[in-house]
């Protein structure tokens, strides 16, 4: 799967642009933002990205509810999930996994490093799906 383009869902501005300019500049990625979980649904319906990074604790709806209707809308499912959040206990962690990301990011994130973790857990999650369809 080729990423393009990455919707951000990030409450907190200084993190979100911080996230921004490396995806940007590190990863080479189109990078739109939303503010919580609300705008998140609405600007992955008008713009169908490849990758959704998603902060759990947002206003108005949280990211695991986000994460909940995102995949339970028949067009946005396939969209990989990534939580990007500072919510690192283990039972947060597969709460994540359970509602259908495919990854979790802890933060404080290294700007540096960020895109070739994102990389890192797309190319585990295909061959993970490859190896069960597989006959």
């Amino acid at each position: 799967m080729e990423i393009r383009k990455i919707l951000l869902a990030e409450d907190e501005e200084d993190i979100r642009k911080v996230a921004q300019i490396s995806l940007e500049f590190r990863g080479g990625w189109e990078v739109s933002l939303a503010t919580d979980g609300e705008d998140c649904l609405a600007k992955a319906a008008q713009d169908r990205p490849d990758l959704i990074l998603l902060d759990c604790m947002m206003p108005k709806l949280d990211g695991y509810e986000t994460c909940r209707r995102l995949k339970q809308d028949p067009v946005l499912r396939q969209i990989p999930v990534i939580f990007l959040t500072a919510k690192a206990q283990e039972s947060e962690v597969r709460k994540g996994l359970a509602l259908g990301a495919v990854g979790y990011l802890i933060k404080p994130f290294n700007p540096m490093s960020l895109a070739a973790e994102i990389r890192e857990i797309l190319e585990s999650d295909q061959a993970a799906s490859s190896e069960h369809h597989s006959p």
